[in-house]
């Protein structure tokens, strides 16, 4: 089949296909769309490289060379794939009969006009979003041994009033740090806030020392059932942080800005001589997640939510613009420019909500001294430019 343009099928592939197999054609067309998605992906992905490698000198030109995506399929198939089923093959519908479950799943199956019904256990929260919506196809799951269906349901919800920008700058060492950007009105220090991760790298450090322990001592059942258990304590403290910051958006009538560190992780692989910034990185840094995340939970509230690249954003003084900067510490910014002393993880937050107003924001400001530890500032503030998302209007 001709997969080079992104793959195309003929109507006798899909015959073929049929014969060999002896599937259905809805079941083999499913099929095919997924095959298509995967070297769409491959061929996005590729494109992208092509333009890193294009512009990369030297050493880092071959460290690229060895990361080209590779095709679909290129290595064989070692694991089956998933297919997303819709109402041609497999049918989501309430159970009338079955007293146990209020959902059920009726597949298909190789013999002719004969379905199989599945029991569901749906808690209670899918079953409010299976309510609310709109079925538009599922998945068939299987993992350690148990088989889990994905379902994809589609429903509307309102969009919320633009008021505001809260921007917000993902690190390591400070997990989230926000800035409430309004139109036409000064930064008070109410609309400053850092969500710290503590409580997460705490029970990190004491899942990492349990394991320690049982691998001292060849305890391997226990440690079976520890496998998962740092992926969940992440998922768990990020998805309550995005829950957070999309109530508090909700509340202010505002959108989101979500600075986007991309290709940050690009240069971390093993070899590269910086271990410990890697397993940071890794282990404690996990920003696509949290992104994700946050984008997830502000779509389920109806706040707006989109991506900016931190290209400079850490490094610009947000007053005058100026990438003539320094760091001092980790906690603080001084630019030699203005004179400005500003917290770094809010300077950058704001570089990054600022990109939504129709020109750059003017403060003047000034920070404690980086002997207190404190992360709040006090800073005087000039007068806003209208937000481009209202029209121009002045907004009090």
């Amino acid at each position: 089949m001709n997969v080079e343009e992104y793959g195309e099928f003929t109507k006798s592939d899909i015959t073929g296909i049929t014969v060999l197999t002896k599937l259905s054609s809805a079941y083999v067309q499913q099929c095919r769309d997924q095959a298509l998605w995967m070297w769409r992906s491959y061929r996005a992905l590729h494109r992208e490289w092509e333009h890193r490698l294009k512009y990369a000198r030297r050493g880092w030109r071959e460290r690229l060379l060895k990361r080209e995506p590779q095709k679909p399929y290129q290595k064989g198939l070692s694991k089956k794939l998933v297919v997303r089923l819709d109402s041609r093959t497999g049918l989501l519908e309430t159970s009338k009969r079955i007293k146990l479950s209020p959902y059920v799943l009726r597949l298909s199956t190789l013999r002719k006009n004969t379905r199989i019904t599945i029991p569901l256990n749906p808690a209670e929260y899918h079953l409010n979003l299976l309510e609310r919506g709109r079925i538009v196809d599922f998945q068939l799951v299987k993992r350690e041994g148990r088989y889990y269906a994905h379902v994809c349901v589609k429903y509307e919800i309102q969009d919320i009033p633009v008021k505001a920008v809260r921007g917000i700058d993902l690190g390591v060492r400070r997990a989230i740090a926000t800035v409430l950007l309004k139109p036409n009105q000064p930064l008070r220090r109410g609309d400053l806030s850092i969500l710290k991760d503590r409580e997460k790298k705490h029970r990190l450090d004491m899942l990492n020392h349990r394991v320690a322990e049982l691998q001292r001592a060849e305890k391997w059942e226990p440690l079976k059932r520890l496998r998962h258990k740092r992926r969940n304590i992440s998922e768990q403290y990020d998805r309550l942080d995005a829950i957070r910051i999309a109530e508090l958006a909700k509340q202010e009538d505002s959108m989101v800005a979500i600075g986007y560190p991309k290709h940050i992780k690009y240069k971390s692989f093993r070899g590269n001589g910086e271990r410990r910034l890697r397993r940071i990185l890794q282990q404690y840094f996990p920003y696509g997640r949290k992104i994700q995340y946050i984008i997830e939970e502000c779509a389920e509230l109806g706040v707006k939510a989109e991506l900016v690249p931190e290209t400079w954003t850490s490094k610009r003084c947000h007053r005058c613009g100026s990438l003539e900067t320094r760091r001092i510490g980790q906690s603080l910014l001084w630019c030699h420019h203005c004179g400005l002393q500003y917290n770094a993880d809010w300077n950058s937050a704001i570089n990054i909500g600022s990109v939504f107003f129709a020109e750059r924001l003017s403060r003047l400001g000034a920070v404690d001294s980086p002997e207190t530890g404190k992360d709040l500032a006090s800073e005087a503030s000039e007068p806003r430019s209208p937000h481009p998302f209202m029209g121009g209007e002045q907004v009090t």
